[in-house]
């Protein structure tokens, strides 16, 4: 049994390391999701709105206000003066009231019905929040776009280098067969010389290709946040898995800026609507609501009253036409922003269906080809060796050979990249 864990640790340990070797192109998009500091503010835009709902459903809570005033005035209410000197005759005195008053009071309403204010302003904040995220979604969008192109350059730098290799070798072993021939007399040192050459162009385009290429790796680990070390690039497969199409995240933000625009005008119609409302006021004072009885008393007293409360402020009756307007003309951009988008993809998209099918047919010759140039650098090889052909033909056929090979390579990543690049329009 310990044995048998021992080989199944072993084998996993194998496995997790063989794969951690690999870098695809989906863990790059992935971890320049997670990396792009933009990514913060998803959860600040959640908290952002939950914040304004939070406030807005605060209105429909009683309101209530708390105050205290003394006040002196020079004129109050009093009995006219026959009637107080009727009164003082049959031994009633009425002073009248004080000019010096004050009060503690307690004022607390009640929203019953605000004509769809609130309703308006949570939908206001909730299609507001929306297109800020979908917004967001358009940045990652673009960034996953970004990565990608900097995938497949990468793989196309990474197999030119690789060809470029191949090439080398192939040289290399020409120059040693060459002066093994000259020392032997029967190759001419211009021939070496020729041929040298050829190796150390090859050696200045493989140190330009490699400078590139640490160039775009340094870009693409700022991306992902994190090195790539010695991690193999894997080529995606040509036959991607076929997948429904879905939403651009361009076509969701028009649709959230219109759901916006719906709500802010239901909004400016709920603005006209009556609202009613239940209140309760009250304090503790001089004078009270019995005003005869504080004018023979000086006494504190409790007084309240509670209601209910229509009130119509018409004012926005003036602005209201224009207001809807507005937003319909605003509809109306995002509807033409809409259509040109669409336009612009579809032509978009039918390009790149056009270099998906021009790349398939001109690879279908790319391996026969590269075939027959390396069959005729054999045959040239060996035609060197028998005195038959110069060192000069040979480097015209290697150079030959070695743009068949690139081709070839370059034609099959090129076509994996627009394959993604149409998934990538259709948002798949």
């Amino acid at each position: 049994m310990k044995r048998f864990l021992s080989s199944l640790v072993l084998s996993v340990l194998i496995i997790l390391n063989a794969n951690a070797s690999e870098l695809t192109i989906g863990e790059c998009v992935s971890l320049a999701r997670e990396n792009y500091p933009a990514v913060a503010q998803y959860g600040l835009l959640e908290k952002v709105r939950q914040l304004n709902l939070f406030n807005v459903s605060k209105m429909w809570l009683p309101q209530g206000s708390v105050s205290a005033q003394a006040t002196w005035q020079n004129e109050v209410a009093a009995l006219p003066d026959v009637l107080t000197n009727i009164l003082a005759q049959q031994g009633v005195d009425y002073p009248g009231l004080d000019k010096s008053q004050y009060r503690i009071g307690l004022d607390v309403s009640q929203q019953i019905w605000d004509g769809g204010k609130t309703k308006a302003n949570k939908e206001v904040i909730t299609t507001g929040s929306a297109v800020e995220r979908t917004a967001l979604d358009l940045q990652l969008y673009d960034v996953e776009g970004r990565v990608e192109d900097i995938y497949f350059s990468m793989l196309l730098l990474n197999e030119r280098i690789s060809q470029c290799d191949k090439t080398m070798a192939v040289v290399e072993s020409t120059l040693n067969q060459v002066r093994s021939m000259y020392a032997n007399g029967v190759a001419m040192k211009s021939d070496c010389d020729q041929i040298e050459a050829k190796f150390l162009a090859l050696q200045q385009q493989k140190s330009r290709l490699a400078a590139t290429l640490g160039s775009i790796r340094r870009i693409m680990e700022i991306f992902i946040g994190e090195p790539i070390g010695s991690r193999t690039l894997v080529l995606p497969p040509e036959d991607l898995a076929a997948k429904e199409d879905g939403v651009h995240p361009q076509l969701r933000l028009f649709d959230d800026r219109i759901s916006n625009l719906t709500a802010q005008e239901a909004g400016i119609k709920a603005s006209v609507m009556p609202t009613i409302g239940a209140f309760a006021s009250g304090y503790y004072g001089y004078p009270g609501y019995n005003m005869f009885k504080n004018m023979q008393s000086r006494e504190l007293s409790f007084n309240f009253m509670v209601g209910v409360k229509v009130a119509w402020n018409f004012g926005s009756l003036y602005t209201r036409g224009n207001s809807l307007n507005k937003l319909q003309l605003q509809r109306n951009q995002v509807e033409t922003e809409r259509a040109t988008f669409n336009f612009n993809n579809n032509i978009a998209i039918s390009e790149s269906l056009g270099q998906i099918a021009a790349l398939r047919d001109v690879m279908r010759n790319d391996e026969r080809i590269v075939e027959l140039r390396n069959s005729v650098i054999n045959s040239a090889r060996s035609q060197l060796d028998n005195g038959i052909l110069d060192a000069t033909t040979l480097l015209s056929k290697i150079t030959d050979s070695e743009i068949a090979e690139n081709d070839m390579a370059q034609h099959h990543i090129e076509l994996v990249k627009a394959i993604y690049n149409l998934n990538h329009l259709r948002n798949k």
